[in-house]
């Protein structure tokens, strides 16, 4: 492709006009399209400048397609944020499904298996009893180690591409970012269907089951199913989410830039919620060991920390929003100033 080829095609990808172009340029609007039809050569400063606002080489903007080397970073970035979305979903899932099979456990036990310890003593009865539950428990952190790894080995290969590509091009058209909401809505929507639907059936339970009611077993196998629901509901949200982000790449881009505004933003917000994440395992560590509450201690631990760190984001963006007002209202208010002065100046003059 030709220098106006490749003009054309990135100014259309980055969804911006000739006038829009040329503004950005501080050329008028028959330079760029003299460029863009090949009768005219921009000046070696325009070049560096077309360089830097579209984030490509200036090999692959005078000489080489870049429609090829966009298609192949398209094709690695997809394939990269689309593995990434899959593991921390996986990770994810896979703790809340361990809590549901350890209530599911729990429950057959408590309905089906070792019905003769009523027969044992006080103390062997105990022992036996304490030992079903660490067992049960274990089950639980099999998937929590599990997901663990999966986030180990998604966040090392993110970093990895994060420091590989400092800056994208905008690599998705409008209409594909337009189809990828309609699909987060769907899934947003389906996510929160299903935990109104888990809900519902938890607080009609003893309408749904009354055989179930008032009994170890049909508590135990009812916390297993609302797991259940809540996993794949909590999946839709991380995997939505995680998708979403790939979508950002304006957002990409400035994070990398470490004087901004977003990414200090983002450090504190991930600092604030690992501090909290590593408070509330260490009180699920310290209610599992000392009182023995493996299950609903990391259903209520989690939880809790979970709407804490989505509290401390809301904060964190409130307190920019407000930095971003008063910062205006101040620009605003010197606007004001300096323009009283010059009319005042104009008085005397």
């Amino acid at each position: 492709m030709s220098l106006g080829e490749n003009l054309q095609f990135l100014r259309k990808k980055e969804n911006i006009t000739q006038e829009q172009f040329a503004e950005r340029l501080e050329v008028s609007r028959q330079s760029v399209s003299k460029w863009e039809s090949d009768q005219a050569y921009p000046e070696m400063e325009k070049i560096l400048q077309m360089c830097e606002l579209f984030h490509v080489s200036m090999d692959d903007l005078v000489r080489n397609d870049v429609s090829t080397v966009y298609a192949g970073d398209q094709a690695e970035y997809e394939t990269h944020m689309n593995g990434f979305s899959k593991m921390v979903t996986a990770g994810v899932g896979l703790i809340l499904f361990g809590l549901s099979m350890m209530f599911f456990l729990e429950g057959l036990n408590a309905r089906f298996l070792w019905f003769c310890e009523e027969y044992y003593d006080d103390v062997l009865g105990q022992s036996v009893r304490a030992g079903r539950e660490g067992i049960f428990a274990f089950v639980l952190l099999i998937f929590v180690a599990a997901a663990v790894a999966l986030f180990i080995v998604a966040g090392l290969r993110h970093g990895n591409f994060w420091e590989e590509h400092p800056y994208l091009p905008q690599l998705y058209r409008r209409e594909e970012i337009r189809a990828f909401r309609n699909r987060y809505t769907a899934m947003i929507a389906a996510g929160v269907t299903l935990i109104l639907i888990d809900v519902i059936i938890m607080t009609g339970v003893d309408s749904f089951f009354p055989v179930l009611d008032n009994s170890a077993a049909g508590d135990n196998l009812m916390a297993a199913f609302f797991f259940l629901l809540l996993t794949v509901a909590v999946s839709l949200f991380v995997y939505a989410g995680t998708q979403s982000a790939k979508y950002h790449i304006d957002n990409w881009n400035e994070m990398h830039d470490k004087t901004s505004e977003a990414y200090r933003k983002d450090k504190l917000t991930g600092t604030i919620c690992a501090c909290i994440m590593i408070a509330a395992t260490i009180i699920y560590l310290i209610e599992g060991f000392c009182f023995g509450e493996w299950g609903i201690g990391a259903a209520v631990t989690y939880s809790v920390g979970g709407l804490l760190c989505g509290i401390a984001a809301i904060v964190i963006d409130h307190c920019d929003l407000d930095k971003k007002k008063k910062k205006s209202e101040e620009a605003d208010a010197a606007a004001e100033t300096n323009g009283v002065e010059e009319e005042k100046a104009d008085g005397k003059e």
